[in-house]
């Protein structure tokens, strides 16, 4: 904008920024005044309508940045802009904004690096040499000048940055003539020098004044730190946005946070990892090339890109640190970081240092078995290494430490990929295994053992690794992991004699080890089987391959050898042979240790013997009212037992239900869910019938209705899992997940909306049948409030895009109106006006719910249903008949429209109406009838009087005023007449006010009469009349009352 350029080429001839201008006020008064305008100008106008325009305007604040032309008064000011532009709606101007902080950052002029707390530091301390340097002064002039204080901005003017800068003397010297600027921020009351005191003049004039503008800046760099602390919050809420290009540049910007030493940067970092998961190729690539930058090329030495990988490692969370594996095997796999490169050597080297903490090591060797996940033959020069290190976080239970021993295990588990079956690339070729004597095993064994040194809950990990690494690289890991079960079964059982209290005295530490040691083997166990049949697999159909290639070559030489090959195969010979030697095999491994039922020649593995321990251990009340880490253990080996063989999972599915519903720990309740989700993966039609039961039954308060947020949020996460991979039927249940869109826990709400939200991207939009069923279940679920019923259906008649798909949606809400306007409550109704009045209809569906009026016209005499289809007219207003080719069509529609209004408005008056008539008449009282009464009785009280008035003048002059007057003054026999009459009418009129008083309840109330002008002497009845009203006791007038009124 020509603003911004007028600004920055004025900035770069030095009138902005000089302390020149402070000397000549007079003369450069008009061009203070000029940029002060522009700067306000430019402000106003990141507000614009237009996002075009606001756009622009930021790019301009930016391009102002980069020349260094925006005030030091006015940076804290365009860093808040920049900062609520990242909330825009426009995706233009959220991109603009993250550039302007971008380039804040880069040209700030306080300091290389902004953490807040070395500012905080700097600015006590020099506030502190402030107030030591300030002279002493008496009560009055410290109130006033505190007074005056607290109304100084905390921000210093353009230039000021220069004078922080400066040396004291010529600091000193300019500060006479700062005081003539014709600036924003006011200037401190001129001190003057104590008397006696020589001293003070020179030190007013020069250190205090350097000081105090020392302490403005770093108030105002403070504040910039702090700034954009607070914005890491909002990046990371853009990182989950569905425009790319949110998530790209809110990734660059959360770098340069970091590399800025920006308060909340690392987490806004560890958050950005997950990017690596998104579906779309250009946001993957920004996570990859941002952790480059900032861990790889952007590090100072190979050590620090290591230091810096492990303490991302070690504060990352269990999701996070996925997201960090899988970035750092596609840097090994684009050989950005070489497996015999300086930052591999460096991660080698922090693991086994010694001297180190023992949690940077087990960060290192974390990072490495990250990277052995993509190239295991980083491991296999190491092996004395990392069975070093995992012998001695094992040496005492004082010295022990489980995270190096979980690291050191890690990375032991990732060595030799696929075990002894080998892995896809290797072609039924798998890396040979270590010999049963390596100090490796050895190690293992440390760990592996009931009286391992390893304390309490830090054990469980290290053990699952553990149990891993020996199925990786044991020759015989079957009969390892058989003699390991016996062993921790022989220490959980012990025999009567071993035993000082008897059978019944039994050890929980070492029932609990046993527990989890029996599931982890027979689900690596299943692994390792299921690996061996593919390699198999993989075996066979490279045989038949060559086998086909030898065939067309002999075709191809005129040999036929098939008539051999017939002959074979009959005989039982050849690949015939193979399979099913290959088959018998396979089976042979299976049974070995996870057989539940004793086959021919086969008894029962060593695994499923112990299973009927473990069931009757999850029932036993003992366990269940015991400890939490026992009852834990064994309903995580019961669910293992149960993903192994199908039969034994649908007999005990009822068990590990049950059990769901009355565990007190909310630990073991995720983990169960998790459970239960593998299950359901595993064997589909064994846990369909338990569907819900899986989504939560609310009586039971599991599940989606657990009171605590991480079981709900494991929950969602496993259902959202199971549905989108189309392992369970959503229909009839669903609406329990759109529930959660609203939950409390937003963890919750934003794994729910990204389920919808990948639903919705399927084919043919599952929402769209959905929604019938949810407006139903949702509309009769009493403990919705309809606010949150509001915003759950807005969020998904959000993903509705479709004309065809809003006609059919709307055809079917509104024939949902012929039950919803029968029901007891108007809440059916509502809800399906709501929903319909969210829909943008075409004009074919418009004259659709035109034509359908019989179906809402009964349920127009609710406010709510009849303002919510209001709104449905409002919208075709503008857009009915838009389509039309000529004019007249257009303005035939338009009229159409507005004759339908018509008709709503009118049949809603005469709904309401008659729907209060009949409540009136059941008894109800509306809270306006009171208002009604009043001023029904008011203007009955008016007409009254005026009746009144009138017949009191024709009495008193019957022939006019004049002679009324005359006749009345020469005929005293007259009024005597006349006070007989009176007298007379005012018996009868007695009479007829007893009547009418027993009289007055059943008599209807008068219809409003229209305002006349009263007489003064009918004035005070009719106030006395609206008195009486209010005070709830309203009495009926009559002549008498209204003559003695008068």
């Amino acid at each position: 904008m020509f603003t911004g350029r007028l600004l920055c080429s004025d900035a770069s001839s030095g009138s902005l920024d000089r302390d020149q201008d402070r000397t000549t006020s007079d003369a450069n008064a008009p061009l203070l005044r000029a940029k002060q305008g522009f700067l306000d100008l430019l402000v106003d106008r990141t507000h614009d309508v237009s996002a075009f325009t606001r756009a622009r305007v930021l790019q301009t604040w930016s391009t102002m940045a980069e020349k260094k032309a925006i005030p030091l008064s006015h940076w804290l000011v365009v860093a808040d802009l920049g900062i609520g532009r990242l909330g825009d709606k426009a995706a233009l101007v959220r991109k603009a904004a993250m550039n302007l902080l971008a380039t804040m950052l880069g040209f700030n002029p306080f300091a290389p690096t902004l953490p807040s707390a070395a500012f905080a530091d700097s600015l006590a301390e020099y506030e502190a040499k402030l107030a030591a340097m300030a002279p002493p002064k008496n009560d009055e002039e410290e109130s006033e000048t505190d007074a005056f204080e607290k109304q100084m901005p905390e921000t210093i003017e353009e230039g000021d940055e220069e004078d922080a800068e400066k040396p004291e003397g010529e600091s000193a010297k300019e500060g006479s003539d700062a005081e003539n600027q014709n600036t924003e921020e006011p200037t401190e009351p001129e001190e003057k020098p104590v008397a006696g005191d020589a001293d003070a003049a020179p030190e007013l004039d020069g250190g205090v004044e350097a000081v105090r503008t020392m302490v403005a800046a770093l108030k105002t760099a403070l504040g910039f730190a702090v700034q954009m602390g607070g914005a890491v919050t909002v990046l990371c809420r853009l990182l989950a946005s569905a425009t790319p290009s949110d998530a790209i540049e809110a990734t660059g910007l959360l770098v340069r946070l970091k590399q800025f030493g920006v308060d909340g940067a690392d987490e806004g970092v560890r958050r950005m990892l997950g990017l690596v998961f998104s579906r779309d190729q250009s946001v993957r690539d920004a996570a990859v090339e941002a952790v480059d930058v900032l861990f790889l090329g952007g590090a100072e030495s190979p050590m620090a890109a290591a230091k810096g990988l492990a303490h991302t490692a070690s504060a990352s969370a269990l999701g996070e640190l996925a997201a960090m594996e899988e970035i750092l095997k596609l840097l090994v796999a684009d050989n950005r970081v070489p497996p015999e490169g300086a930052v591999m050597t460096a991660l080698w080297a922090q693991a086994g240092d010694k001297t180190d903490s023992e949690a940077s090591r087990a960060a290192a060797l974390t990072v490495l078995s990250m990277c052995a996940a993509k190239v295991p033959e980083i491991v296999g020069p190491r092996f004395g290494a990392v069975a070093a290190a995992l012998d001695g976080a094992c040496q005492t239970r004082k010295s022990s430490n489980p995270a190096l021993a979980r690291g050191a295990a890690a990375v032991l588990a990732r060595a030799r990929p696929g075990g002894n079956a080998g892995t896809s690339d290797s072609l039924g070729v798998c890396t040979p295994a270590l010999p049963a004597a390596h100090p490796v095993f050895a190690a293992l064994a440390k760990v592996l053992t009931p009286t391992s040194c390893l304390p309490g809950r830090g054990w469980y990990p290290c053990a699952e690794q553990s149990i891993a690494a020996l199925y990786a690289l044991h020759p015989d890991p079957e009969g390892a992991a058989a003699d390991i079960v016996r062993s921790f079964a022989a220490a959980a059982f012990p025999t009567p004699a071993e035993s000082e209290g008897g059978a019944s005295n039994v050890n929980a530490a070492f029932l609990s080890r046993f527990l989890f040691v029996l599931g982890e083997v027979g689900l690596r166990h299943l692994v390792h089987v299921e690996g061996l049949a593919r390699a198999v697999r993989r075996a066979r159909v490279d045989r038949d391959r060559k086998a086909a290639e030898s065939a067309e070559a002999a075709a191809a030489k005129g040999d036929d050898n098939s008539e051999e090959a017939a002959l074979a195969a009959a005989l039982g010979q050849g690949s015939v042979s193979e399979d099913l030697h290959l088959d018998n095999s396979r089976e042979l491994a299976e049974t070995e240790l996870l057989a539940f039922k004793a086959a021919k020649g086969v008894g029962k593995g060593i695994v499923a013997a112990y299973a009927p321990v473990v069931v009757a251990l999850c029932g036993h009340p003992a366990v269940a009212e015991g400890h939490a880490l026992l009852r834990g253990a064994a309903l995580a080996a019961l669910s293992r037992l149960m993903a192994i063989d199908g039969v034994f999972c649908e007999e005990h599915l009822a068990l590990i239900f049950t059990r769901l519903r009355r565990e007190s720990d909310r630990g073991t309740r995720a983990a169960l869910m998790v459970a239960l989700g593998d299950l359901a993966f595993r064997f589909p039609n064994a846990v369909e019938p338990w569907t819900q039961h899986l989504y939560g039954v609310r009586e039971w308060g599991n599940s989606l209705h657990d009171s605590d947020a991480g079981v709900r949020q494991h929950a969602v996460t496993v259902l959202a899992h199971l549905v989108l991979n189309d392992m369970m039927k959503v229909k009839g249940h669903i609406a329990e997940m759109a529930r959660c869109l609203e939950d409390p826990d937003p963890r919750v709400a934003s794994v729910a909306r990204l389920l919808f939200h990948e639903l919705s991207r399927k084919h043919g939009n599952p929402i769209y049948n959905l929604l019938p069923d949810l407006l139903s279940r949702l509309s009769g679920d009493d403990q919705l409030t309809p606010d949150v019923f509001q915003k759950i259906m807005t969020r998904l008649l959000g993903f509705i895009d479709k004309d065809r798909q809003t006609e059919s949606l709307a055809d079917k809400f509104t024939n949902r109106f012929a039950e919803a306007a029968l029901a007891s409550t108007p809440k059916p109704a509502r809800d399906v006006a709501f929903c319909l009045s969210q829909l943008s209809l075409s004009d074919k569906a418009f004259k659709k719910f035109m034509d359908g009026w019989k179906m809402y016209e009964p349920a127009l005499y609710d406010k709510e249903v009849y303002a919510a289809l209001n709104g449905v007219v409002a919208k075709a207003k503008k857009s009915y008949g838009g389509k039309s080719k000529s004019a007249d069509g257009a303005d035939g529609a338009k009229q159409q429209v507005e004759e339908f209004e018509q008709k709503m408005n009118a049949a809603h008056v005469e709904r309401y109406e008659s729907w209060r008539t009949q409540k009136r008449a059941e008894g109800h009282v509306f809270d306006d009838d009171y208002e009604e009464r009043l001023k029904a009785a008011e203007a009955q009280a008016l007409a009254e009087a005026e009746a009144a008035a009138k017949e009191a003048e024709e009495e008193a002059h019957p022939l006019g005023p004049l002679d009324g007057e005359t006749a009345t003054a020469e005929n005293p026999e007259a009024d005597e007449e006349a006070e007989e009459a009176e007298q007379a009418d005012e018996e009868e009129e007695d009479e007829e006010e007893e009547d009418d008083e027993e009289n007055d309840e059943n008599d209807p109330e008068p219809s409003p009469a229209p305002a006349k002008k009263t007489s003064k002497r009918a004035a005070p009845k009719a106030k006395k009349a609206t008195e009486a009203v209010k005070e709830e006791a309203p009495t009926r007038s009559s002549r008498r009352a209204l003559r003695a009124n008068r």
